[in-house]
Parts: C-alpha cells; structure tokens; sequence
C-alpha cells in the first residue's frame, strides 16, 4: 500500500492556535456606582497609543506634575502618569468617567488596569488569557560590532 501524502495532510484536522491577533482598538465595559449615589455603566474604548500619543502622555504628566519628576512622591507620580495615560488612550470617554476618575483613584486605576493589559497584549500579540507567548522575545538583536571599538578601550 503506497503512502498518499496528500490524503495523508487531509487526514489531519488542524489544531486552532490561541495566538490570535489584539486589536489595536478594545470596548470594555464600567459599571461604577459614583459617590453621589448614581449607578453608571458604560463602553469605553481604549485605543493602543502611536509613538507622539506617548510622548504627550509624557508632557500631560510633566504639565500636571508642576515640579521635577523625581520630587515627588511615588504614589503622587503614579496617579499623574495614570492620569494622563486615561486621558489620552481611552477614547471619547463619557463626563462622569472624567469626573470622577480624577477624584477616585480605584475608578482611576482599574481603567489603567484594562489599558495596560490592552497595550501588553497588543505588543505580544497574544489575544490568550494565558500568555502563551511567554518565553518568546519580541526582539533578537544580533550584531557584529566588537567591544574594541568602546570608548574605555581607547
């Protein structure tokens, strides 16, 4: 009986991967029962910020920070940066989000939370829950420069 290879490739289901693409926009949903009694719940969108979102991420905390960055607090830094980085990658948020993400820093920083994991997961490219690409560098740099030509040689 002769091998049909063919067959034998059609023969075999394919397994589906868990590495399927992240969007570079993401809707998720907040439901946040304000302070004042009200009971929101809405969409929001986080978008994966370009290279000059980044930046003015950067110059939003700075602008805010009013003082060099390394005199303050870590906590107090924190928030900054977490304000900024909501303000520029959620996109068209609803008002109560902006009103009361600055006054409650749990509202704050469970959206940051969802941002942050967008951004991670849009980077390594695994949609999976489980990261099943860890262990797999993103980034291989092989080069041939010598060490001779460091400026401590000389």
């Amino acid at each position: 009986m002769s091998l049909d290879l063919r067959q034998l490739r059609d023969s075999v289901e394919e397994v589906p991967t868990e590495t399927s693409l992240v969007s570079r926009e993401h809707q998720f949903t907040v439901s946040y029962s304000a302070p004042d009694g009200t009971k929101h719940v809405d969409d929001l969108v986080s978008r994966i910020l370009d290279g000059d979102e980044r930046i003015l991420v950067a110059r939003l905390a700075a602008r805010r920070a009013s003082c060099p960055w390394e005199h303050l607090p870590a906590a107090h830094a924190a928030r900054i940066w977490a304000i900024a980085t909501v303000a520029v990658q959620l996109r068209e948020p609803p008002d109560w989000v902006g009103k009361w993400a600055l006054e409650d820093d749990s509202l704050l920083f469970s959206i940051l939370d969802v941002l942050s994991a967008h951004d991670s997961f849009f980077f390594r490219g695994d949609g999976s829950a489980s990261g099943s690409s860890e262990g797999k560098p993103r980034v291989v740099i092989s080069t041939s420069l010598s060490s001779r030509a460091s400026p401590e040689s000389a």
